[in-house]
């Protein structure tokens, strides 16, 4: 190789790995643009918010019979499990997922600078799988928490936890979706003992995910949290697991209600939905398969006030187009409670609007 090329190729990596003179340091907005010099400033600055949480429990008396070499099994609570969280006030409030704390009888919080605390549990949301913790003291380092409604397929994401116990280790991906439903909170119970109406939009990642991440933010190159990691999906033998966080606009939602009155109150229609199939799309003269379908309408329900009716299918819901059920849920849920919302509605392959002034349910199960 010449000298002369030589010379070139050193003056350009000169100009492209420094900022010319004059010109600003990069900003977290430009790091989130042009990542390629890495993910480390972005994990330093987020790393003061995040938090390991051990749940421990008072082992159940039966489970001495299992044991019966040993004399006695300890009286105070043991290790039930582990999880992550993110600090998002200044006065210690952490956001985590419900089940990493939902049987815990006692909540120990480790900060990354190794400071160790007892938390309270403040509220747990079933449906929608947030928790809200606290630990006692003021100038934490919170994390800032992002717009989810702005996260778009192929962003660059980090998941920050404690997966396996491995204490605040960082994995990066991208978004692999979002809107997505699957399945995972039909089955959970609230609070108050009832089955939890199950409320999923979640963003998908392909950041590796690990027992422990959950309840851990999942931050965007700019160091905000747009996400609370969740679930991982890893059938058996299908190599390449996905995993799925909470968005944060949903998140901060559940998470103001859970601390100004310690259960979720959302707004609800009163009616039974499903996604709508290819076969329904055709038989309702749809051009595109989505919406929400209505199966049911719950008798003097805010739905059945307003006239829907069962096969109706809603496409848009305040002027925002609606392709799943969860797409209506997850709009439902940022709604200030007694506002009318206006429906645009596929009947019989006419279109029709409706306005509908909503009902409020709360965690526990009951509505009014």
């Amino acid at each position: 190789m010449s000298g002369r090329l030589v010379l070139l190729l050193i003056l350009l990596l000169a100009t492209t790995a420094c900022p010319r003179e004059g010109e600003p340091e990069p900003t977290a907005e430009t790091r989130a643009t042009h990542p390629a010099e890495g993910f480390s400033d972005v994990v330093e600055d987020a790393l003061p918010a995040i938090v390991f949480i051990q749940a421990e429990a008072t082992p159940p008396e039966e489970l001495e019979r299992l044991f019966p070499g040993v004399e006695q099994l300890p009286d105070e609570p043991m290790p039930i499990g582990m999880g992550s969280g993110v600090l998002f006030t200044e006065d210690g409030y952490i956001l985590t997922n419900n089940h990493v704390v939902q049987q815990a009888e006692r909540v120990l919080v480790v900060l990354h600078d190794r400071r160790y605390f007892e938390a309270q549990v403040v509220g747990r949301d079933p449906s929608t799988e947030v928790a809200v913790v606290r630990i006692e003291g003021s100038g934490f380092t919170p994390a800032t928490l992002g717009d989810s409604d702005a996260v778009r397929l192929g962003d660059w994401v980090l998941a920050v936890g404690s997966p396996l116990g491995l204490h605040f280790s960082v994995t990066a991906g991208v978004v692999s979706g979002t809107g997505r439903a699957i399945g995972i909170l039909g089955q959970q119970m609230d609070p108050a003992g009832e089955q939890a109406a199950p409320l999923e939009h979640f963003i998908q990642t392909d950041a590796s995910l690990s027992p422990g991440n959950s309840g851990g933010p999942l931050i965007n190159t700019a160091g905000e949290v747009i996400g609370i990691n969740t679930a991982v999906a890893a059938p058996h033998g299908v190599p390449g697991a996905q995993g799925f966080a909470i968005p944060s606009n949903l998140a901060r939602r559940v998470a103001e209600q859970l601390i100004e009155h310690g259960e979720v109150r959302r707004a609800f229609l009163g009616v039974q939905l499903v996604n709508v199939s290819p076969r329904l799309a055709e038989a309702q003269g749809l051009e595109t398969v989505e919406g929400a379908a209505i199966v049911r309408v719950e008798p003097g329900g805010p739905a059945d006030r307003a006239g829907l009716r069962a096969e109706d299918v809603i496409v848009a819901i305040d002027g925002e187009p609606i392709q799943t059920v969860s797409d209506l849920q997850a709009h439902l849920a940022q709604q200030e409670l007694g506002t009318t919302v206006e429906l645009r509605l596929v009947r019989g392959g006419q279109e029709t609007d409706a306005r509908v002034e909503v009902g409020t349910m709360t965690a526990g199960g009951g509505s009014r």
